[in-house]
């Protein structure tokens, strides 16, 4: 049986190593994957809030596609709880 191939960003966790290697990959350094790679198994990033990054006018428009309603006048770190709020449903 050959081995999977993930190619991974260095350092890698060891937490992550492990996970990748139960799944049966061999992992190298993601500077050697070849052009056009997706990686199999992305990093679920822990911790990160919708809103991380977002100015005010982005929140705006990401909680008017969700049908959320909020006051136009209110600022960032309110529009921002919504918003996290949101995704948490």
């Amino acid at each position: 049986m050959s081995e999977k191939v993930v190619y991974e960003k260095h350092p890698v966790t060891a937490e992550r190593k492990a996970e990748l290697r139960q799944k049966g990959y061999k992992i190298i350094d993601a500077q050697f994957a070849p052009e056009g790679y997706e990686h199999p198994e992305p990093i679920k990033v822990r911790g990160d809030k919708p809103s991380k990054g977002l100015k005010v006018d982005e929140i705006k428009a990401k909680l008017t596609e969700k049908g959320i309603q909020f006051d136009a006048g209110a600022e960032r770190p309110a529009l921002a709880e919504l918003l996290d709020k949101s995704a948490q449903e």
